[in-house]
């Protein structure tokens, strides 16, 4: 499609685009203590629940040992201000970890859809369990429910071009905020930096985001027995597409994203140490322009033991 094609059909059709947003992480318990992704730099608030879930046969290495079994409920917080060129952007999270009630829930609709239950039932939904050891020490140690101010994430953004083609780099440094066996941060400050771009095609516009992270721990911190190494990566690579208008179905918009994220970890866990690849469903609507919703899951492969819903609101 020629250009000039491309950009009368979105004026036509009222689909001038924002910058593309802040992609969504995967929210497995052992990730979440590091860096944030590279943010938009715009004020947006919220909400997250999350099941984390490990099947009792996966839980046992020849020198380590993990259960995992509860829910997560966050908090997320961007606050963005203009500094010359480029935006500041503050993220915080409020996360509160409980008993994994909301396994049932999942258990009930693999039922439906006629797939596994991936061993929900054999656990009770009562169980909250957060736990790591290697060698007989302990890594994470999280076995009743606990509200926790997440690792703080102070980044910086300067972007490039519009909103239909365009681009941003920049990076942050993650601030310790509590212990690690509690799974509150990493214990120590940690810095990412990281890409995006975007390219709009008639209605569709294609986007990608690349990240480094380095995590620097104190000398007795309890990763270091379980960390390979200081440094990985992880990118994204999405669609976006919103509807031409009119009825009710026709004024919704889908963000789909593949994920890929390098883990750290190196437990003899297959669950922790080699990551998968992870799925976000993005949705919104005409009606409510400053609203998003949706879920983000494992795609393909049973490495990554979550499944997250949120929605977000940008005042």
């Amino acid at each position: 499609m020629p250009k000039s094609l491309g950009i009368c059909l979105m004026a036509a059709l009222g689909l001038a685009l924002p910058a593309q947003e802040t992609p969504h992480p995967n929210r497995l318990a052992w990730l979440s203590i590091f860096p944030e992704p590279l943010p938009e730099a715009v004020t947006q608030f919220g909400f997250e629940a999350s099941n984390q879930f490990i099947r009792a046969d996966r839980e046992t290495a020849p020198q380590a040992q993990t259960q995992l079994q509860g829910d997560d409920y966050t908090l997320v917080s961007d606050l963005a201000a203009q500094a010359g060129a480029g935006r500041f952007n503050l993220r915080t999270r409020l996360t509160y970890r409980t008993e994994g009630y909301s396994s049932r829930l999942i258990e009930n609709w693999h039922g439906l859809l006629g797939v596994g239950d991936c061993g929900r039932a054999t656990l009770p939904c009562t169980q909250e369990r957060y736990v790591l050891t290697r060698d007989g020490a302990s890594v994470f140690d999280l076995l009743h429910p606990r509200l926790e101010l997440q690792g703080l994430d102070l980044a910086y953004v300067l972007p490039w071009g519009t909103g239909d083609h365009g681009g941003r780099f920049g990076g942050s440094v993650q601030l310790p905020t509590g212990g690690e066996q509690v799974l509150q941060s990493s214990g120590g400050t940690n810095f990412m930096a990281g890409v995006a771009a975007w390219r709009t095609l008639g209605p569709f516009r294609f986007w990608v985001q690349a990240e480094e992270l380095w995590i620097s721990l104190p000398p007795s911190s309890p990763l270091r027995p379980v960390l390979d190494h200081g440094q990985f990566a992880r990118a994204w690579a999405g669609v976006y597409c919103q509807g031409p208008g009119g009825s009710f179905w026709k004024k919704f918009g889908l963000d789909l994203s593949l994920s890929w994220n390098a883990s750290p970890y190196r437990t003899g866990l297959v669950r922790l140490d080699q990551y998968g690849l992870q799925q976000t469903w993005t949705f919104r609507h005409a009606d409510l322009p400053r609203w998003r919703f949706g879920f983000t899951e494992k795609a393909g492969t049973f490495s990554t033991p979550e499944i997250t819903g949120f929605v977000v609101l940008r005042p």
